[in-house]
């Protein structure tokens, strides 16, 4: 099975010069925690991904105000990110090894044709269950490594 066999193909995305505020309630809109970024709207170059985490952490928790703040000054750059012809357990190993849910996915100029996630896993029938719970584990499994490099702890 490769990725294009499980992923959405119309995702909604921006580009840096939104504001975070037009992000949010794209997401909130869409029903999504992650907008790719693309460097314009026609060619949908991938540049970053912004995802509601990086608006907490970047935006909210700092004090910065959503409305006056773009999407450039809090995305992630160069997400990671795979491409549709890729086996979906590259994919799935991408989430498992980076503790991400979702991976954009581009063509070989990285112009963005889709997005998968952990779920379309989940509601798959013929992706392997054990390899998806594995995925899903990990992820949701974060370490104090991910922050000061010590003790484990587990992710509310």
């Amino acid at each position: 099975m490769q990725v294009k066999d499980l992923m959405f193909t119309k995702p909604s995305y921006c580009t840096p010069y939104w504001t975070v505020e037009a992000v949010a309630t794209l997401m909130d809109h869409t029903g999504t925690g992650a907008i790719p970024v693309v460097e314009d709207l026609l060619k949908r170059k991938l540049v970053g991904i912004l995802t509601d985490r990086d608006l907490c952490v970047r935006v909210v928790g700092p004090g910065q105000y959503p409305a006056h703040t773009w999407v450039s000054a809090c995305m992630t750059p160069h997400p990671v990110c795979c491409h549709p012809e890729d086996d979906a357990d590259l994919a799935l190993q991408l989430m498992r090894d980076k503790h991400i849910e979702r991976l954009p996915v581009v063509d070989e100029q990285m112009q963005l044709v889709g997005i998968i996630s952990i779920s379309d896993f989940v509601r798959s029938d013929v992706a392997d269950i054990n390899a998806v719970y594995a995925t899903i584990k990990e992820i949701c499994t974060r370490t104090a490594a991910d922050h000061s490099g010590k003790v484990p702890i587990r992710a509310a």
